[in-house]
């Protein structure tokens, strides 16, 4: 297997994995939909840690299939308590989410299809909307507020390498209200690079305000994200 790293952000999904695309200048404007292969392989180093507990390990996304329906990513990480885990994320097309987690560890499905961000990438865009979901594994409805905006594209040096990628801002309000708390938000910027299909670094973090107004917000995610390295797959 051989490792690809380049001398020249993200998702998304996605982990969230972003599909990425192929680009003919270093400093593009605008990043086109790519045809994502098996065997496609990101991994990252995260720092993650909420108050003086932090922890550190590897994250990898890799692209497991891939038909005319969309692509499978398989994700395989910690979870925000510090516990291995698993899962697949479906995606109808680069940068639409079928099913996968979108903040900490809830895993919801999309009736329809969560657009995170729209191809082709270029600066500017924006976009604020209410989405349907279904909590997996039980299947509880509920709706999320997703917004995004594109900023600039930058140049950014990771282990990985260094990069041209473009900076996305996402907002998300969690449908996990009740009768003592408010539902969790969700800051997230994704610097993503179309030179490995995907995000090169990842800045997340959530909180939620208890009914309570005195009582500080609660911190619950706060993580960092660095691509240590990325494989291509086969054609």
């Amino acid at each position: 297997m051989t490792i690809l790293t380049i001398a020249g952000r993200s998702i998304l999904l996605a982990a969230v994995v972003v599909a990425g695309a192929t680009v003919t200048a270093a400093n593009a404007q605008s990043a086109e939909a790519p045809a994502m292969k098996v065997g496609d392989r990101w991994v990252y180093n995260v720092q993650s840690g909420v108050g003086i507990s932090t922890i550190t390990y590897q994250e990898t996304r890799e692209v497991t299939s891939v038909s005319a329906s969309g692509f499978m990513v398989k994700v395989t990480g910690k979870t925000a308590g510090g516990a291995d885990f698993t899962r697949v994320d479906d995606y109808a097309a680069p940068g639409s989410l079928r099913s996968g987690a979108l903040c900490i560890d809830q895993v919801y499905r999309f009736p329809t299809p969560l657009q995170r961000v729209p191809f082709p990438i270029a600066t500017g865009q924006r976009s604020s909307r209410w989405v349907n979901v279904l909590t997996v594994p039980d299947g509880n409805r509920g709706q999320i507020n997703y917004s995004f905006r594109t900023r600039s594209w930058e140049d950014l040096t990771l282990p990985a390498g260094a990069f041209n990628a473009i900076r996305i801002d996402v907002l998300m309000t969690l449908d996990d209200a009740d009768a003592f708390r408010h539902a969790t938000n969700c800051n997230f910027t994704y610097w993503y690079s179309p030179a490995v299909r995907g995000t090169v670094r990842e800045r997340r973090s959530a909180q939620f305000q208890e009914m309570d107004a005195f009582t500080p917000p609660q911190r619950v995610l706060s993580a960092s994200y660095e691509l240590a390295s990325f494989t291509p797959g086969k054609p």
